[in-house]
């Protein structure tokens, strides 16, 4: 961390860590003092109750701060396994599947304003429809989606979708989900929210996992192919025209893919490749004009990856496989590294506060 030194001196007094008279009463936390910012949702380690955690980087005073929700609420935990998080007019929703636990606080001092759990069903990925007051929510061993009232986060229905669904997509009005099945499945199912009934089905390659809107308007989804298969069935990226809900082209990868895909204002796709980790693997860029690949467009073992638009700047995130603090990497849209800081265990997710 770093900063001036009056700036280190008020951040060693909010923490508490001077030393106080004890019969002095606890500081009041005050909020962070930032209109900008780039919140990591760390993952944790799988089966840590207390495992994830929120940080939050100030680039303008390249400042990190840890355990967010710990610090504001009096050391209570946000949960197990941080799988997604929003943010979403001033409030940061995030989502636990170990825990099944939604939590929603205020994104300016990080107090808890709502929580909910929905137990048996380990949400795994949520998109928040503000026309529809509506948040989607996959379940990811039950193969459906949930739709919950974003006001009372009471569930008002479901369906049932294909197998392990993952990543979600709205798009001319329609809600596009992507079907994993871990590399057995191979399907995108389209939904309309409005009668909460599916309306076709887009067919894909093995492991659709992640899918965004690219700077041409179409989705993309990107494929893990099946690592495990006999044989071996490499990632690809597929571009559908939401329109007519047809695959239009695709890309291919001559190894599997991790699922993660991030998109770029200025024409770009990114997406993690694998390893033989498991955790990641290096950053290869697609042009979206012209379909051509950059691969290893940043080499290393990366977790996630998610680029700030109003910077156009890539930030990755490496896991260094759960046995230590994770680690994110900033990077120019022309691939120079501009910066690197500690996160927490697991850093996966990025949201920018602009």
């Amino acid at each position: 961390m770093k900063g001036t030194l009056g700036l280190l001196l008020w951040l060693v007094w909010s923490i508490g860590g001077c030393v106080k008279n004890p019969a002095e009463p606890e500081p009041v936390i005050p909020a962070i003092p930032a209109a900008s910012g780039v919140y990591v949702l760390n993952e944790g380690n799988y089966g840590d109750v207390a495992g994830a955690r929120l940080s939050l980087y100030l680039p303008e005073s390249d400042t990190v701060y840890h355990s967010l929700f710990e610090d504001a609420n009096g050391g209570a935990h946000l949960g197990s396994t941080g799988d997604d998080f929003a943010l979403f007019r001033g409030k940061l929703y995030v989502l636990m599947s170990g825990s099944e636990r939604l939590v929603i606080l205020s994104a300016t001092d990080h107090h808890l304003l709502q929580d909910t759990y929905f137990p048996g069903s380990t949400p795994h990925t949520m998109l928040i429809d503000s026309l529809r007051n509506t948040i989607y929510i996959t379940r990811l061993y039950k193969n459906s989606v949930l739709f919950v009232n974003l006001l009372t986060l009471q569930v008002m229905d479901s369906i049932s979708v294909g197998h392990n669904p993952q990543d979600l997509a709205l798009a001319n009005g329609k809600l596009y989900v992507c079907n994993s099945g871990y590399g057995e499945d191979n399907s995108v199912t389209v939904v309309n929210p409005d009668t909460r009934s599916v309306v076709s089905i887009v067919r894909v390659g093995a492991g659709p996992s992640g899918i965004v809107t690219g700077s041409d308007g179409k989705l993309w989804v990107a494929c893990t192919g099946n690592a495990f298969g006999a044989p071996m069935i490499p990632g690809r990226v597929y571009r559908i025209d939401s329109g007519t809900d047809t695959v239009l082209d695709s890309v291919a990868f001559a190894d599997p893919l991790s699922g993660t895909i991030a998109a770029s204002s200025e024409g770009h796709l990114y997406v993690v490749g694998s390893s033989a980790s498991f955790f990641g693997g290096p950053i290869h860029r697609i042009a979206v004009a012209s379909l051509g690949v950059t691969l290893n467009f940043v080499p290393g073992t990366f977790y996630g990856a998610g680029v700030d638009d109003a910077t156009g700047d890539l930030y990755v995130a490496d896991a260094k496989a759960f046995v230590t603090s994770g680690e994110v990497s900033i990077f120019a849209h022309n691939g120079v590294l501009k910066k690197k800081f500690i996160a927490e265990r697991g850093p996966s997710l990025f949201v920018f506060k602009r």
